[in-house]
């Protein structure tokens, strides 16, 4: 019976990680989809209720970083068009992974703000959530 399970589990991980990827893509290709539509309703969800953001400037939590990205919306200005790119994206565990990759936000006037970052996601029973970015 072990040997059975062992196979089991050296033979489905690959298919478990890969679809991890393509989950991670599908929620990152969703909050890009919803920044670029200014639907701060809908950035709310992607955010796990514990998550934390590091940048140079410090740590925000949820409600912090959902208050900054509100007042972008709310003042009119531009907040770029988001775009990800080089996206890896690796398992840590059953219901955690992490996310890396290049981000730009590309602005009206030609301009664009170029970073790196990386995000530790959640699955939660509503699906996966940014738990921690780094940017």
């Amino acid at each position: 019976m072990a040997r059975w399970l062992i196979l089991f589990l050296v033979f489905a991980s690959p298919s478990l990680a890969a679809d991890t990827r393509s989950e991670i893509t599908s929620v990152l290709d969703y909050f890009e989809q919803i920044w670029n539509e200014n639907d701060i309703e809908a950035i709310q969800g992607y955010y796990h209720p514990d998550f934390v953001l590091v940048n140079d400037n410090g740590t925000f939590t949820r409600e912090q970083q959902i208050d900054r990205i509100r007042s972008l919306v709310n003042d009119g200005g531009d907040r770029g068009e988001l775009d990800h790119s080089d996206l890896v994206v690796r398992e840590l565990g059953d219901s955690h992974a992490l996310a890396y990759g290049h981000l730009a936000l590309k602005f009206k006037d030609g301009s664009s703000l170029d970073a790196w970052f990386s995000t530790v996601f959640v699955k939660t029973p509503f699906g996966w959530k940014a738990f921690q970015t780094r940017n």
